[in-house]
């Protein structure tokens, strides 16, 4: 190991240490916000690709995951101070199962409770995060945003001419011909293609269905519509995927003025911690991954996996 290596390596060891010995660490998502006793609205946050988490390396979320945003809508569902939900997004969508999953939370919030739910739209409102913002009772958009994007598609990856090409041939014993299917090392046949549509279709008439009963559409106007494109904020208002252009702090003002309510509890994110920060600064050999291991990564974690996302 190189000597300035190994001196980067006892500095980081030693910089975990104290910030160990000191407690420095983030508060965590609650900000100590428990004990608050009076009426208000809660805030959540859709932002990012839905179902992609990220951790400091104590474990902080710096991004909300599904499981926090579910528990999060439990505990509120049953606190009789919390007066209604708002929904800031600011997103391309994400994993068909994670978009569903917040659906369906926030769904059982508004059906157990009675409460109303605004979402408004900062830059992006697409996909997956259009399909979470169905849930609520009205849905604004600032006037630069991109909104709307409804479909669904699985992304596959096929490397078996380049894997040929560089004389890797890689095999699958298998109990059947689709078992395996979508592996990006060999082609798909057209059985294969088939099922990958049934699925695909499956999904894209959950999501119809969704966005028919939240905006009142009938089925064939909304087919049209729903084509996969986004619309700028101007195109959707006409469309009736939102229900008016407003700026966001706008939007929440208008929400605390009809419920009378102005006091905000929400979900923190914890900021990137101390550690974590320097850590990120040192050469990539020490402790992050190669280039090639991320790509694997990334590949291995989309490749077949449905997808509402722009």
């Amino acid at each position: 190991m190189k000597t300035k290596q190994f001196i980067t390596i006892i500095i980081s060891c030693l910089l975990i240490l104290t910030v160990g010995i000191l407690g420095i660490r983030q508060s965590g998502f609650f900000g100590g916000k428990e004990a608050y006793v009076g009426s208000y609205i809660s805030v959540i946050w859709i932002s990012g690709t839905i179902g992609e988490t990220s951790y400091d390396i104590f474990g902080n979320e710096t991004s909300l995951s599904t499981f926090t945003i579910c528990d999060y809508l439990d505990q509120i569902a049953a606190d009789r101070h919390n007066k209604g939900l708002f929904i800031e997004i600011d997103s391309p969508g994400g994993s068909v199962y994670d978009s569903d999953k917040i659906y369906q939370a926030l769904m059982e919030y508004k059906e157990l409770t009675g409460r109303p739910i605004v979402a408004a739209c900062l830059s992006t409102m697409c996909s997956g995060a259009y399909y979470i913002a169905s849930a609520a009772d009205e849905i604004y958009a600032e006037r630069t945003a991109d909104v709307g994007s409804i479909g669904v598609y699985i992304e596959m990856m096929d490397v078996s001419e380049l894997a040929a090409k560089l004389g890797v041939k890689v095999d699958y014993i298998r109990s059947s011909e689709n078992k395996a299917m979508g592996n990006m090392y060999n082609a798909m046949t057209e059985e294969q293609r088939a099922i990958y549509q049934s699925i695909i279709d499956e999904h894209y008439e959950r999501f119809l269905d969704i966005v028919q009963k939240s905006r009142g559409y009938d089925r064939e106007t909304l087919r049209k519509i729903a084509d996969g494109r986004a619309y700028t904020a101007t195109q959707a208002l006409q469309n009736g995927l939102i229900d008016g252009i407003k700026e966001y702090d706008d939007v929440l003002l208008d929400f605390e003025e009809q419920l009378g309510v102005y006091t905000l509890l929400a979900p923190e994110v914890a900021n990137e911690d101390i550690i974590s920060a320097i850590l990120r600064q040192l050469p990539g050999g020490l402790f992050g991954k190669s280039e090639i291991e991320e790509l694997k990564e990334l590949l291995e974690k989309r490749n077949g996996r449905a997808m509402y996302h722009e």
